[in-house]
């Protein structure tokens, strides 16, 4: 009785793969919304249809759900892990599957393991907390090539950090991510800072507090000149924006980013799946 019934449940979304062949938009879309409340037996019948010799028009729906199923389960997976002890390190790597879902996250962790090991023996004995800073970005941007993409900034690679990893181009905010884990990793007093219209870092203490600038090769800022840099591209100054961001902040802002791209290249799936993220990281 079981496998006769698993039979027909199995028949019952052939048909409706067929249907996603059908001339008519209607028949299609209420195919399409059957087999998605079907859940994952049907999910696991669409995947052997796009790799079999059926009409062309089925194979491409089959591809759009499992495009659109993949991305509700990154979205999942990213709501699970707000909602847990958040790792703005991981959770950065699990935003880059949107673009990129076979990258090996635990590599691109260990290339920043070994970033920091060898800044780590830049630095040898300096205690000087800014030579420390200085020494960082001369290895992160001088030895290593990290740096702003001014001429394709809006290109979407330059906000997957595994892209900012095998390229050393970026956008502040993800060059900034880079320099938070790898300076994380060394046992500095590092914060994201976000400015409107551009990201950094701030560190030091009280006594000396000062910003890092790393899409411009880690400059060092003062409070003053943070102050002109954000006058000169028209924004009015704030105390409030030298304050230091949470690491949830830090991905939300990376999520608004890339679907501002998205909504450019009329990418709807993904500009959907990124403001629903959104929204649930602003909300906490």
């Amino acid at each position: 009785m079981l496998a006769e019934a698993k039979a027909r449940h199995s028949r019952k979304i052939d048909a409706l793969i067929t249907l996603l062949g059908d001339d008519d938009r209607k028949v299609r879309f209420l195919a399409r919304r059957h087999l998605h409340d079907l859940g994952e037996p049907a999910y696991n019948q669409l995947e052997k249809v796009v790799t079999r010799d059926v009409e062309g028009r089925i194979r491409i729906e089959a591809s759009v759900m499992l495009e659109e199923r993949r991305l509700d389960v990154l979205a999942q997976t990213l709501e699970t892990l707000n909602r847990s002890e958040f790792d703005l390190e991981k959770a950065s790597f699990i935003l880059a599957t949107i673009e990129y879902p076979s990258i090996d996250i635990e590599n691109y962790i260990k290339q920043i393991d070994d970033l920091a090991q060898e800044a780590r023996e830049r630095i040898g004995g300096e205690t000087d907390q800014r030579n420390r800073i200085n020494l960082i970005s001369d290895f992160l941007f001088h030895e290593k090539g990290f740096r702003g993409n001014a001429n394709a900034y809006y290109d979407p690679q330059n906000s997957y950090l595994n892209r900012v990893l095998d390229r050393q181009l970026g956008i502040p905010i993800s060059l900034s991510a880079i320099y938070l884990f790898v300076a994380r990793r060394l046992d500095l007093p590092i914060d994201g800072v976000g400015l409107p219209g551009h990201f950094m870092l701030r560190c030091g203490d009280k006594s000396d507090v000062f910003y890092i600038d790393a899409f411009n090769g880690g400059n060092i800022l003062s409070k003053q000149e943070c102050s002109a840099f954000l006058n000169k591209m028209g924004y009015p100054f704030l105390d409030l924006y030298l304050a230091p961001v949470q690491p949830r902040d830090i991905l939300a802002r990376m999520i608004r980013n890339l679907a501002l791209i998205y909504l450019q290249t009329d990418q709807e799936k993904k500009v959907d799946v990124l403001e629903r993220i959104f929204s649930d990281f602003v909300t906490k």
